[in-house]
């Protein structure tokens, strides 16, 4: 058969060859690979070994399979029983999914440690948070919550296996697959073992520096790719635009409404911060006077340490709920499911026990550069502020089922059977007899 009709083969969405010898396997599995499929093969016999050694995935089967189809494939399918694929697919499907989650999660928190350091350095501001705050945030409770999502459900039974492939085969990406390859001719023949030539290893160093000078090279990393990947646009829109800015406002906040609670406004703070002669803030650090009332430096510094361990508390509170989030992909972050994995409660209660060990026991404050004297009721605005980003991120899921609604695949509930020729002739003889 030609090219065009092995591509008017494959663009059918089910295909059934039968009687394939060893040979035909090989080129079904080679043909679909040309065009961008990622095949699976099973087998279990010697003539299925090609086809195996040729897949993606070559599953052999574990009792009836021989031992050269075994030595073939990558996988030994363990009970024999092709459900077992299905539901290895769908773990799959699972594993990619809540990574997604937690690198939606994680990436977030970095936005409220990284704006203030910009702030300290362009304004001029006080240093609202430590690197050994950080530090707390990302190696302490960040770590324990994010790595929860290894053991999220599905959101709704079997819903991951009603989704299209991440990277479907389409016409427009079987023509960049093609023009890729003819960016890129295969290597000469060596003749004297007929095997592709290999260069030397300057050669190819001597490629690998030429590459990014050359046109092919900057094609093929604009080239637009279809399909689903593991860190995208909207994955970077959430953690740094939204949630991201959401959860900085409400750090912000925090921070200057417990400075003015002691009296410092976020103008003083600024000019407090903006002297060159005179360093503020610390212990040693000399009075300053405002609006007649006089601040020591052990007041100066206690202050900026009670609005830090503010900040550190509202980035905790804010990733809370950011948490629960972001376990909602495909619904509404309502409703049962947010709350099945158990060990999400043991993530972020283990990161509330560790701020509160950091800030609360006397020894330990001091090296966390936290306040014992801190206000759990300055608290509040965080939890506003994880309020409002509960309700925006209900808001944007509505919003993105209208602009850009998930293409379900239909449920199979049993086997379709479709009218043939052959079909339509035997009915109709049966309809002549009767």
């Amino acid at each position: 058969m030609s090219d065009a009709d092995w591509d008017a083969i494959f663009r059918k969405p089910e295909v059934i060859f039968a009687r394939t010898s060893p040979k035909n396997k090989l080129e079904i599995v080679t043909r679909a690979q040309a065009l961008g499929h990622i095949c699976g093969v099973t087998g279990d016999g010697v003539n299925d070994s090609p086809a195996l050694k040729k897949a993606d995935l070559g599953i052999a089967m574990n009792d009836s399979g021989s031992d050269v189809s075994k030595e073939a494939a990558s996988m030994i399918l363990l009970d024999d029983n092709f459900a077992t694929i299905v539901r290895g697919i769908e773990e799959g499907r699972l594993i990619f999914a809540n990574l997604k989650k937690s690198i939606r999660y994680t990436v977030t928190h970095s936005i409220p440690e990284v704006i203030p350091q910009i702030l300290y350095i362009i304004v001029p501001l006080p240093p609202m948070i430590t690197s050994i705050m950080i530090l707390v945030i990302d190696l302490g409770f960040e770590i324990l919550a994010a790595l929860t999502y290894a053991w999220e459900p599905a959101e709704s039974g079997r819903s991951l296996m009603r989704l299209p492939p991440r990277k479907p085969v389409t016409m427009h990406s079987i023509a960049q697959l093609r023009a890729r390859a003819q960016r890129h001719p295969p290597p000469p023949i060596d003749p004297s073992t007929g095997l592709p030539a290999k260069k030397g290893r300057l050669a190819r160093m001597a490629i690998a520096v030429q590459a990014p000078f050359t046109r092919v090279w900057w094609q093929d990393r604009m080239e637009k790719t279809e399909g689903e990947v593991l860190v995208d646009g909207e994955l970077l829109s959430w953690s740094y635009l939204e949630a991201g800015l959401i959860s900085t406002v409400s750090a912000l906040l925090v921070f200057f409404v417990v400075l003015n609670h002691h009296g410092i406004s976020p103008r003083q703070a600024r000019l407090m911060a903006k002297q060159t002669n005179v360093t503020y803030f610390n212990k040693d650090s000399p009075s300053y006077t405002y609006n007649g009332r006089t601040f020591t430096g052990e007041e100066q510094f206690y202050a900026l340490n009670e609005a830090r361990t503010g900040i550190m508390f509202s980035i905790y509170i804010l990733q809370v709920f950011n948490l629960f989030i972001c376990k909602a992909r495909f619904r509404l972050p309502f409703g049962r499911f947010m709350f099945r994995n158990i060990r999400t409660f043991y993530g972020f209660g283990s990161g509330l026990v560790l701020l509160v060990l950091v800030t609360y026991i006397p020894p330990l404050n001091a090296v966390f550069n936290s306040s014992y004297k801190s206000i759990p009721l300055y608290w509040l605005i965080a939890v506003g502020f994880g309020c409002l980003l509960l309700a925006y991120a209900t808001a944007r899921m509505l919003i993105l089922r209208k602009s850009r609604p998930i293409r379900w695949n239909p449920t199979i509930d049993g086997l379709h059977m479709h009218p043939t020729v052959w079909s339509t002739r035997q009915r109709t003889k049966s309809i002549e007899i009767a």
